[in-house]
């Protein structure tokens, strides 16, 4: 390979995205701030809704959610946004517990490693995708089963 071609090339380190388990990044659950809504491109127009944003490695459509994580213990990194890539919009699975806030887990949540802030104040953050919800936990038994005599 020459020079050239190799800097033409993209390099796949940098889209690559970690496989996490839901458990394991939000130990202390998640809660969705609102609606799922379009991530939709910016157009400079605020008439004007651009168009539908697509995933660049999966091509799937990108929706937004607005989410607060209780284990973040900086109070203005709490809220953040996640991007659910799904081609049609994904439905929460459970039910509001007031003012348009909801618990959720997500399924096949992925990170990307980036650097956030400006300057001297800059630190390590993570891009959080999913696929979508997970299926509500069903009902739970009260473990005591009362036998007959």
């Amino acid at each position: 390979m020459t020079t050239e071609s190799l800097k033409d090339q993209k390099d796949p380190r940098k889209e690559y995205r970690f496989p996490v388990p839901f458990e394991s990044h939000f130990h202390a659950g998640l809660y969705q701030l609102g609606e799922v809504r379009a991530d939709t491109e910016y157009t400079g127009d605020p008439n004007r809704v651009g168009p539908h944003k697509r995933d660049p490695v999966t091509g799937l459509l990108q929706w937004k959610i607005t989410v607060s994580d209780p284990a973040v213990r900086n109070a203005r990194r709490a809220s953040y946004e996640i991007t659910l890539l799904a081609n049609e919009e994904p439905v929460p699975t459970t039910a509001e517990i007031g003012n348009n806030l909801r618990p959720i887990t997500l399924t096949d949540v992925t990170l990307q490693p980036r650097t956030a802030g400006q300057n001297e104040f800059k630190y390590l953050d993570y891009t959080v995708r999913a696929t979508g919800y997970a299926p509500a936990p069903g009902p739970r038994s009260s473990g005591s089963t009362a036998k007959s005599a």
